[in-house]
Formats: C-alpha cells, sequence, structure tokens
C-alpha cells in the first residue's frame, strides 16, 4: 500500500510536546496533513514539488483563504497511513500530498517514523 495523506483531519496531530509549531496565514484552501510552503507573499499553501521548495511544514488542521492555522515545521506527525518506517518522505508533484518518492524539484520533507507517523525534518535537495 503506498503512502497516503489521511484524510480524518481529526486524527491529524503532534505526537509529541517537542514539536515546533507556528502559526501561517494560508493563501490557498489546505487540508489537515498536507505539505504546505511559506510563499513569498508571506502566505502558506499545499507545497507542490514542480516548482521549487524553499522551506515545508505540515498542516495540523485545514483553512481557507486568510485563515491561520497551526503548522509543523519540525518533530513527529500522526498524519500517513501505508508509510514504509525508514523511508524519506518528499513533498511531491501534487499539492500538499507527501510521497516516498521526489517530485520533479526535490524536497524532502521528513521520514516515515511508522506507518502512520512522520518526523517532519524538512530540507532542500535541489533548487532548480
Amino acid at each position: 500500500m503506498p503512502i497516503a495523506r489521511n484524510t480524518n483531519a481529526a486524527a491529524i496531530k503532534p505526537v509529541t510536546r517537542q514539536c515546533v509549531i507556528i502559526r501561517g496565514t494560508v493563501g490557498a484552501t489546505v487540508e489537515a496533513g498536507e505539505a504546505v510552503t511559506l510563499q513569498s507573499d508571506g502566505f502558506w499553501d499545499p507545497a507542490i514539488a514542480t516548482a521549487v521548495v524553499k522551506n515545508a511544514g505540515l498542516a495540523v488542521q485545514g483553512g481557507a483563504v486568510g485563515d491561520e492555522i497551526d503548522i509543523v515545521i519540525l518533530g513527529e506527525v500522526e498524519c500517513v497511513t501505508g508509510a514504509t518506517p525508514g523511508a524519506i518522505v518528499y513533498v511531491s508533484d501534487t499539492a500538499g500530498e507527501p510521497a516516498e518518492t521526489a517530485g520533479t524539484k526535490s524536497f524532502v520533507l521528513g521520514f516515515a517514523k511508522s506507518a502512520t507517523a512522520l518526523v517532519i525534518m524538512p530540507q532542500t535537495v535541489a533548487f532548480s
């Protein structure tokens, strides 16, 4: 079974108190569990690897344009199904969706700790 974002918004949650969580205003509709990136306009939008991603985090809750949401930028989050423990997890070419294969412009979101939990540790792999 391939990795998928858990679509049960109530199940998306930081696992430990050691997570670094920031508040961000969304510039597009965001769903809980989506990978998001800070745009040059100051808004957080679903991250997509068809363009260069310079930073990313994971939305803990959903929101509409202009809403403030919590974003995990470092730490463990229950947010997926079917992940391979130990696998690197990337921002994919599908907006907001994590994947175990790199998108067009590689950006590491973190790694899978279990089939359902990711450790968010963002790092840029390629700028071009």
